[in-house]
């Protein structure tokens, strides 16, 4: 993950055409139905008032508060689920 992060900080600086379609993947997003639906929810906010933190000891997690609840937001969106029945 930190070496997806440093190419994003330094991206504005480098020539590449593809940092361009990243831009306008995220302008689109910003347009969408799904990011509207983003864009609304306070997710840092809902997290703290359910209780949720980052952990200071045993195994890291790869996502955050604010990103687990976005996962949950968007598993209803979608209605998607790991857990589905495949009886």
């Amino acid at each position: 993950m930190a070496k997806i992060q440093n190419i994003s900080e330094i991206h504005p600086t480098l020539g590449f055409t593809e940092f361009d379609i990243v831009e306008k993947y995220r302008k689109s997003f910003k347009e969408s139905e799904l990011g509207r639906l983003h864009s609304v929810f306070p997710f840092a906010g809902i997290a703290a008032g359910v209780g949720l933190w980052q952990q200071r000891s045993g195994r890291r997690s790869c996502f955050t508060p604010s990103a687990k609840i976005a996962l949950m937001v968007l598993k209803a969106y979608t209605g998607f689920s790991v857990f589905r029945d495949i009886y």
